[in-house]
């Protein structure tokens, strides 16, 4: 068995025994949407400033999540070199009981990624852009802004077939929408 479908196995087994401690009965189907801004490393780039837009929908502490996601341009280990990402996921993700306004998130996802190559030649520019498909795992930790409102610090791990090294994110992500708040105070 591959790595990854190792991976795979034992994050659904971990989304499966968490849901013991789910939000069972205490809030119904709810939507989100947000905005996510951090940092992506590519293999033989520097950290690229990142963006993205997320929608979702979610009960019970499950969410079903679609990210569009897309960087800047940056340099690679050539100088005559820049690349760029964009790319769109969609996952299934665990959110845990908030406590003290915090909560801890798991996601498994399946991502499409472009990776745009721009290699400079004098005057000219020749631009190459490679699609691949693959996995991303997700682990990060939510803060309680308001009723409505959170904030999440995610790390996105990308592990693509065509690439020889996985793609790295740090994200913050602030969502609007979603289970209120059920706590007594905010």
């Amino acid at each position: 068995m591959k790595l990854k479908h190792s991976l795979l196995i034992t994050a659904s087994t971990l989304l499966v025994l968490m849901s013991a401690s789910s939000h069972a009965g205490r809030t119904g189907v709810n939507s989100f949407y947000g905005l996510g801004l951090g940092a992506a490393v590519l293999p033989d780039a520097d950290a690229a400033p990142t963006g993205e837009v997320i929608i979702g929908i979610e009960e019970d502490g499950w969410a079903l999540e679609g990210i569009a996601f897309a960087s800047t341009e940056v340099g690679t280990d050539v100088s005559t070199v820049d690349t760029s990402i964009s790319g769109k996921e969609i996952g299934l993700g665990y959110r845990s009981i908030e406590k003290n306004h915090r909560y801890y998130k798991f996601k498994v996802s399946k991502t499409d990624l472009d990776i745009e190559t721009k290699t400079t030649s004098g005057t000219t520019t020749f631009s190459n852009t490679t699609t691949t498909e693959g996995n991303s795992y997700t682990v990060g930790m939510g803060f309680r802004m308001d009723r409505d409102a959170r904030l999440e610090v995610d790390y996105v791990y990308h592990n693509n077939d065509d690439l020889t090294d996985p793609v790295h994110f740090l994200m913050f992500r602030y969502l609007w929408g979603g289970a209120p708040y059920q706590g007594t105070s905010l």
